[in-house]
């Protein structure tokens, strides 16, 4: 079976750009042909380079992420699989990390601005929010610190304090009253 889709650019910040899609499923696997990408081994506009199948009893994704090399990327999901989610509640207390994860992201942002810096921490902020829900809020809390601390070092000595006394705040909220 074959299905023509187009896609859009999804970033209010681009231009638009609008790429017509090739689905194709066959033999119990699905191919994905963005008009005018391809792989190696195949000819101009035949071939496809992204698709989906169960290898071994393993869903994976393969893709083919540059035209000059000949071997694809493989991508295990098993570890996506909805099963898979952790129990919050193992290893902490997370509604303490989860506030003070909170108060990490929304005082960070007054630190981490601009267009590079700002879209940077909010990634990292979604990269947490993801992290929370599978594996604790104790991960996301440690994994904003991490990364605050590593970029704090490019601003300045001002910065630096807030920054400082940000984390102090947080910390304060993971200790009992």
């Amino acid at each position: 079976m074959r299905k023509i889709i187009t896609i859009k650019e999804q970033s209010p910040d681009a231009s638009l750009i609008e790429i017509k899609v090739n689905i194709l499923s066959e033999g119990g696997q699905i191919w994905i042909q963005p008009h005018g990408y391809g792989e190696k081994c195949a000819v101009d506009g035949k071939g496809f380079p992204i698709g989906i199948e169960i290898w071994q009893g393993r869903l994976r994704l393969i893709v083919f992420d540059d035209i000059n090399r000949e071997d694809p990327q493989i991508i295990d999901l098993e570890k996506a699989k909805e099963s898979c989610w952790l129990d919050d509640t193992q290893d902490c207390d997370c509604q303490v990390y989860c506030k003070a994860a909170e108060h990490l992201a929304d005082q960070g942002g007054k630190i981490f601005t601009g267009p590079m810096k700002g879209g940077l921490w909010n990634a990292r902020c979604m990269d947490a929010c993801i992290l929370s829900k599978k594996q604790n809020d104790k991960a996301a809390y440690d994994f904003l610190v991490k990364f605050g601390d590593q970029y704090i070092q490019s601003l300045s000595d001002s910065q630096k304090l807030l920054w400082r006394e940000i984390k102090n705040n947080a910390a304060s909220m993971l200790k009992p009253a």
